[in-house]
């Protein structure tokens, strides 16, 4: 934070006031976050490592050039569980889904500045947008609306939710345990009748981006139209603090803000504050009022999204937007590269021949070890690490797995890129093998194609992969990667210590495939290629959807539902290296490297 505002001016107000005495409700998401942090050190260490980095970049102007200049959008996948407490459908206990979209096509237009939605005119705007999900994890159509009758629990019915006294409440893992939707695929959203806390009344709260947990609670009363909640809540899930943090209750004393990128809000555009829901004038909106931490009239920070305040909150800063951005690139790869905001599923149909699985792990617990990401040719899949409730140490994503492109084609004599991200905590030893002689057996010399250790949780793992020439052709080729903790002794067919094992289809071709297109493009029924400044795609099967990807894989746009048998996209980019995979309608993908 600064001093002064430096890219916004006070604008005209919104005429949302609060009309009336306001309960005061606040957000969750500082408690949670400091408890999840005592139990978790190693994922505050990374928060601050990355906040480190964006520190650098921020001073050194690189955040800024860099980031959004296509102006892009990234969807985000949701889930909304309304959790009922008996209630009939459309009450206030268990709101309709006409009520339920109103509300996030609103809080959308929250995050893009819309006024429709109550926001001023000088308010930057936030990059992403909710979709409701159209896959649910069983491969099946879904509103994205997700019911669950909670009226089996008294003390959920009596008191909601509270995570501090579950006397006459129930803790929100009670609540989690009833559905979850996969956290990498889904953005979960749970409207709940009542939320609380040692401190009182909530109206809702986040986690940060990054962790092993990834989730929001709302409550039922700020979860309406004309409520900024859930895109306050939904900032703290893109790494944004309050406005106030660093402020001292108790002391009074303002947020200490010598460096602007590494104390208070870390935003460098917003002043420093106090929570106004502690202001001398309790009740009362403080616009034109003197902040007391920079003794200049509040110029904007009252009306700010991020901040406790008796305003109508109404804009979100540049400094704001370019940290939620950066964290959303950083950590979300996951929902924005989830396939489960389309209708059409990938196709990752394949008939492999059988292999040893593991069928137990030896040390059960939440330790968060395992794989988390497995990038090869087309194969682009997120999942979660080992979860004990889950019992996750083996999944097998070939056949008719949905959520997530888990077959590719490779060329025999082209070295292709494996890359795999480990569990969200510890450091891990990461192996990967391809049965590239069909036996159905890994061959510990022949067949292990990544053998790594002392991966650290946040990083990427690469290794270059050929396949060798008297590998089976045509065919597909089980892939087996295995994540488990540093140091564990792992074979292909070892029992899992505290990690897992996943198993992915290759089919290798003695020539480039045709999925993967020839250069002239004109003689494939389906075709990537390059036209002028644009990528072109054309093909006989309706296109479903297409992703780019810059040569670190990082996505740079997403289109959906294209239903079209050609599609254009104008690249703003130059020098660089892209990557194009479509999906079309039949769940087949087609993958292409161009050169901008």
């Amino acid at each position: 934070m600064k001093k002064s505002l430096l890219f916004l001016i006070t604008g005209t107000l919104c005429s949302h006031f609060y009309s009336q005495k306001i309960e005061i409700q606040e957000c969750g998401t500082d408690e949670i976050m400091k408890k999840h942090y005592l139990r978790f050190p190693e994922e505050k260490i990374q928060d601050d490592a990355f906040n480190l980095e964006l520190s650098r970049m921020i001073k050194s102007g690189q955040l800024a050039s860099k980031l959004n200049t296509n102006n892009q959008v990234y969807e985000i996948p949701i889930v909304v569980h309304v959790v009922g407490d008996g209630s009939a459908v459309g009450t206030v206990n268990n709101k309709s889904d006409a009520d339920i979209i109103a509300w996030v096509n609103y809080t959308n237009g929250v995050f893009a500045g819309s006024a429709s939605s109550g926001m001023s005119s000088t308010s930057s705007i936030l990059p992403v947008k909710f979709v409701f999900a159209k896959i649910d994890p069983n491969c099946n159509p879904t509103s994205g609306i997700n019911r669950i009758d909670a009226s089996g629990l008294p003390k959920y019915v009596s008191g909601g939710v509270n995570d501090d006294n579950t006397t006459n409440a129930v803790a929100a893992t009670e609540i989690t345990a009833m559905g979850q939707w996969d956290t990498n695929k889904y953005y979960n959203i749970y409207v709940v009748k009542k939320l609380t806390s040692s401190a009182g009344a909530l109206n809702g709260y986040a986690y940060y981006p990054g962790g092993s947990k990834d989730y929001s609670f709302m409550a039922t009363s700020a979860s309406a139209v004309n409520a900024q909640t859930l895109a306050h809540e939904f900032g703290h899930a893109l790494g944004l603090r309050h406005t106030h943090e660093g402020y001292n209750e108790s002391t009074g004393a303002c947020p200490t803000n010598n460096d602007c990128t590494l104390e208070g809000d870390l935003v460098c555009d917003t002043e420093p504050m106090k929570s106004l829901y502690h202001s001398s004038i309790p009740y009362t909106c403080q616009t034109g009022q003197i902040n007391p931490c920079t003794n200049q009239i509040y110029a904007g920070g009252e009306r700010n999204v991020m901040s406790y305040t008796f305003c109508f909150r109404n804009l979100f800063t540049q400094g704001q937007a370019d940290r939620a951005t950066a964290q959303l690139l950083k950590y979300r790869q996951s929902l924005i590269n989830s396939p489960v905001a389309s209708t059409t599923t990938p196709n990752n149909a394949s008939t492999l021949a059988n292999a040893c699985t593991p069928t137990s792990i030896t040390t059960p617990g939440n330790y968060n070890i395992g794989i988390t990401a497995v990038k090869f040719g087309s194969i682009n899949n997120y999942s979660a690490n080992y979860k004990q409730a889950a019992n996750n140490f083996y999944e097998d994503f070939t056949g008719s797995y949905c959520l997530g492109v888990s077959k590719t084609t490779i060329s025999q004599n082209t070295a292709t890129t494996l890359t795999i991200a480990p569990g969200t905590n510890n450091t891990h030893t990461i192996k990967a093998y391809i049965d590239y002689n069909n036996d159905g057996q890994f061959d510990e010399t022949t067949e292990l194609v990544f053998n790594q250790s002392g991966i650290n949780t946040g990083t990427l793992a690469t290794a270059t992969v050929t396949p060798p020439s008297n590998a089976i052709l045509n065919t597909p080729l089980r892939m087996r990667v295995i994540g488990d903790y540093n140091g564990t002794p792992i074979t292909a067919c070892y029992t899992p210590k505290y990690g897992q094992v996943e198993d992915y289809s290759v089919i290798i071709t003695g020539q480039q495939s045709v999925l993967s297109v020839n250069n002239n493009g004109q003689k494939a029924d389906s075709y990537i290629v390059k036209d002028e400044n644009s990528v072109y795609v054309k093909s006989n099967i309706k296109i479903s959807s297409l992703h780019i990807y810059d040569a670190s894989g990082r996505l740079l746009t997403r289109k959906t539902d294209i239903q079209s048998s050609e599609f254009r996209f104008p690249i703003e980019h130059r020098n660089m290296i892209i990557t194009a995979t479509v999906v079309l309608a039949d769940g087949k993908i087609l993958t292409k490297k161009l050169k901008f």
